[in-house]
């Protein structure tokens, strides 16, 4: 088992290194601030493999450029708060992710109030557990700004396509939990394939993400660091799912499977 957790974790680092190098060449003297599967090994382990794609990271200069998930890695092998100084996002991203264990569980008939329940009781501790198995990505990975401009977003986004679409393929994630940067950003890069979900006020959408053939469900949600009148919107992206479910039953039981390979290149 130690010589098969090594070699996932030789073959991702091999493959993020080179993806890195790709993206400083093209994005020359450009302050990166790199992305990617936070733990490599429970990812691949993970019957359910979460993506979340956001739309740009910021720090101290003294920071970067570093690697979000190695600042991850640290803060949860040092027990202290992961996204500091970000309260909101790390809340609302502890929802997302309990409300994606009910999907694994196969838990789409539950009442509003059951669903409450069980985010409600979901700790730091199970955040971090939910966390170590997720792929955490930004559409712009260089000269982050704390207030985001779509037009920079777009320009970002069709220069480093090729970029993020090799880390989907590669990461082949059940779902891509996406925050706000379908609208004027990637909506006319890429290809999509069947509506699956059009929410109240499009609020969510869940689209399919088509790329190479294969089809990736992508929630098209508020970014997770918005706070105005999202004190429940974790309900809504359960319902979202439960929709999908009920359209097509079985979906996500498809979606989340144990032997759903991943971190290989073509």
């Amino acid at each position: 088992m130690k010589t098969e957790i090594e070699s996932v974790l030789k073959r991702y680092e091999q493959w993020n290194n080179d993806l890195y190098k790709r993206y400083i060449k093209k994005f020359n003297k450009k302050t990166t601030i790199w992305d990617g599967v936070i733990f490599p090994d429970e990812y691949a382990n993970s019957a359910l493999k979460v993506m979340v794609l956001n739309r740009e990271a910021y720090g101290d200069p003294q920071w970067v450029p570093y690697n979000v998930c190695k600042a991850i890695q640290t803060c949860i092998k040092d027990n202290t708060w992961v996204f500091p100084g970000q309260n909101t996002l790390r809340t609302h991203l502890k929802q997302y992710l309990a409300v994606m264990n009910l999907a694994h569980k196969s838990s789409m008939e539950m009442s509003d109030d059951e669903v409450r329940e069980c985010v409600q009781s979901t700790d730091y501790n199970d955040f971090i557990e939910s966390l170590k198995g997720v792929a955490y990505c930004n559409v712009k990975k260089s000269d982050g700004k704390p207030k985001s401009i779509k037009s920079d977003l777009f320009n970002y986004a069709k220069n480093g396509l090729d970029i993020l679409k090799e880390q989907i393929r590669y990461f082949n994630p059940s779902i891509i939990l996406a925050g706000n940067v379908c609208e004027g950003v990637l909506e006319d890069l890429v290809e999509w394939g069947d509506d699956l979900y059009i929410g109240p006020d499009r609020r969510i959408c869940i689209w399919q993400l088509r790329i190479d053939g294969d089809c990736f469900p992508f929630v098209d949600m508020y970014h997770p660091s918005l706070a105005q009148g999202m004190s429940e919107y974790y309900l809504e992206l359960f319902h979202a799912l439960q929709a999908v479910e009920k359209e097509r039953p079985g979906f996500w039981n498809e979606r989340i499977d144990n032997t759903k390979n991943c971190f290989i290149t073509r």
